[in-house]
């Protein structure tokens, strides 16, 4: 394997494993401090006043323990909870192992420096360099639930490339998940003409950083449910031909290789001089030498013979010539 390869492969690796449980639990410990501590939750809210004129720039990290929507004491609200953060939890595991640890790790913490940057940009311009500024609402009880625009963001992203899965609105209502991402970027529009000065940056930053990868990712799918019944349905097939197959060549008596006899099936490679691939995928480069466990099948959608590896056969970007 070449050096820059094995240097893709690391860079994949890097950053925050399991980001989506981090986020996870920080909601949780967000809704334990809201309804149990409020005053010191108050003092994590994101306030782009307190944090450029009272200089409290813990605010620009501590927001990631607010709530992304206050229960009300409402019991549906309080009963969606769990199925919304488990909804989220699944976004962002099938995210990362799509995309990458690392590249789920810059879009999260990406776009959460991104919103950073751009309040703490708004606020200088507002209270130090325009003349007079007018001190709104959003200036001191919190511009925006930023938490929740979060979780839009990462909805949005899945959007990009798994927008024809299905979901269930209300359990009941099948909707393509491009058709929800829609309709929550038409949301996100009128909270930006309605909203005040700050809530117009917050939006802008973080439909910035959706469109950013949406460019990046536009050309990647996430598979489908059909897509992994057949991987499942693949990988069974392979492994029940691996058990029913010899492992070890062996020769007859003229010094020819003696094939198996049972199962008549020929495995891959069987008898090659060693040091030769059978396989090599097209994504990743990997052939069976790096990895046993791999394995190996052609793209009916692609033009030109290209092979992929299991990893790579139901998310790989069709070649078209």
């Amino acid at each position: 394997m070449s050096t820059s390869k094995k240097s893709k492969k690391d860079l994949s690796n890097f950053g925050i494993p399991n980001l989506y449980y981090v986020i996870l639990i920080c909601t949780i410990m967000a809704y334990i401090i809201r309804y149990a501590a409020p005053d010191l939750y108050m003092k994590l809210v994101l306030i782009p006043y307190m944090v450029v004129v009272e200089h409290e720039f813990w605010r620009l990290f501590t927001w990631i323990f607010t709530v992304p929507y206050e229960l009300g004491g409402s019991f549906l609200m309080i009963l969606f909870l769990p199925i919304n953060m488990f909804f989220y939890y699944s976004l962002g595991r099938r995210l990362e192992m799509l995309w990458g640890r690392f590249m789920y790790n810059l879009y999260v913490i990406g776009g959460i420096l991104l919103i950073d940057i751009s309040v703490v940009i708004g606020a200088i311009i507002k209270y130090y360099v325009l003349p007079n500024p007018s001190i709104g609402q959003d200036d001191i009880s919190g511009c925006l639930n930023v938490t929740w625009l979060m979780f839009i963001s990462i909805f949005l992203a899945f959007t990009v490339v798994g927008g024809d899965n299905i979901v269930y609105m209300y359990f009941v209502i099948p909707l393509k998940m491009k058709w929800m991402g829609y309709i929550d970027l038409a949301y996100l529009l009128y909270i930006f003409i309605v909203g005040g000065y700050f809530t117009k940056i917050i939006v802008v930053a973080s439909v910035a950083n959706y469109f950013i990868y949406f460019l990046i990712n536009k050309g990647k799918t996430a598979p489908s449910l059909s897509d992994m019944k057949r991987k499942r349905k693949f990988q069974k097939a392979t492994q029940m031909k691996r058990r029913s197959s010899h492992t070890d060549v062996k020769y007859n008596s003229d010094g020819t290789i003696k094939f198996p006899d049972k199962s008549g099936i020929i495995p891959p490679g069987y008898g090659n001089p060693k040091g030769i691939t059978i396989h090599k995928c097209a994504v990743c480069g990997r052939t069976e030498q790096d990895d046993p466990n791999l394995e190996f099948r052609f793209c009916s959608k692609c033009d030109g013979n290209y092979e992929y590896c299991s990893e790579h056969i139901f998310t790989h970007q069709h070649i078209h010539s």
